[in-house]
């Protein structure tokens, strides 16, 4: 009977002690399980943009850059401050804007934001005065819904450089160029397009954008396969992923959507290629979405963000 009993304690203990721990681990679950909820939240308030920082070879790189998701002016501000030259996170890659340099005024309204700097904005070497302005637009205009970037200095709108005297249109988009490059011989067929091409900087590889101005009179996708087909933009550290090797059998425009049809491609490197390739024509053309065969088959298809 005793012993009975006192069976029957351990078994009643055991069960209380079991009962205890499940009910500790269950809630630590559901604490870890709300916590990873909150962490993903979080991480979901920030947005990827792209800021343009300069390199070695006086190139505006393509840098990715975390930000929060906020109000546009917000976003801009949070931007322009990965633009300063005290930004030091990342290796041999800096920013252009005077550490002086204050921002007085941001605003936005219909799809153009109008942001005012201090003088000091222009107190930089005269061969980096057009690069400060083609850092600050094309990174700002990365942020959806802004299309235009009007520069005001101390309220003033910038219409031109102070030590160039170069003017400026009043109102910047990307047609104001990044990375010019001029290869003409006379001033007429003349084309403008955007190549992107690869910095490499010890391990780490980044996309850089070169707007050239050349003579020609073949269709802007002739130009651009033929450019980045070249491999090395000459006497720099930048190349493509395009072999010289590449060939073009054929491309066809039907409304916005581009198909370009390869009869030989190099599949080792097939989304640098097709990203390089989608990303330059994005910005050199009225085109929404590139499909990419080979053989007979879609291998890849872009669509502009």
């Amino acid at each position: 009977m005793l012993k009975r009993k006192a069976l029957r304690r351990i078994y009643l203990t055991t069960l209380v002690l079991f009962i205890m721990l499940f009910t500790f681990s269950f809630n630590n679950f559901k604490k870890e399980k709300i916590s990873n909820l909150e962490e993903v939240e979080f991480t979901s308030n920030l947005n990827t943009n792209h800021i343009y920082l300069l390199n070695s070879d006086n190139y505006l790189v393509k840098v990715d850059v975390l930000i929060d998701k906020d109000k546009i002016e917000n976003m801009a501000r949070e931007i322009i401050n990965n633009l300063y030259v005290t930004n030091k996170k990342y290796n041999n890659l800096k920013g252009l804007i005077p550490s002086n340099t204050k921002i007085n005024n941001i605003t936005y309204k219909d799809k153009t934001l109008e942001i005012d700097f201090s003088k000091d904005l222009l107190k930089v070497n005269v061969k980096l005065e057009e690069k400060v302005i083609e850092s600050i637009v094309y990174s700002l205009l990365d942020i959806d819904g802004v299309d235009k970037i009007v520069i005001k200095i101390d309220g003033e709108v910038l219409e031109k450089l102070d030590k160039s005297n170069k003017s400026l249109p009043i109102v910047l988009d990307s047609g104001f160029g990044i990375n010019k490059s001029y290869e003409i011989t006379m001033l007429k067929d003349i084309e403008k397009v955007v190549l992107y091409y690869i910095y490499n900087d010890n391990d780490k590889s980044y996309y850089v954008p070169v707007t050239k101005y050349i003579n020609s009179k073949d269709n802007k996708v002739k130009v651009i396969i033929d450019s980045l087909k070249g491999n090395y933009f000459s006497n720099t550290n930048l190349s493509s992923y395009l072999s010289y090797k590449t060939d073009v059998k054929d491309f066809s425009l039907d409304n916005d959507i581009l198909t370009i049809t390869f009869s030989s491609l190099n599949n080792d490197n097939l989304e640098e290629v097709t990203y390089s390739l989608a990303s330059s024509i994005f910005d050199s053309m009225d085109v929404k979405k590139v499909i990419f065969e080979l053989d007979g088959e879609i291998i890849d298809v872009k669509s502009k963000s």
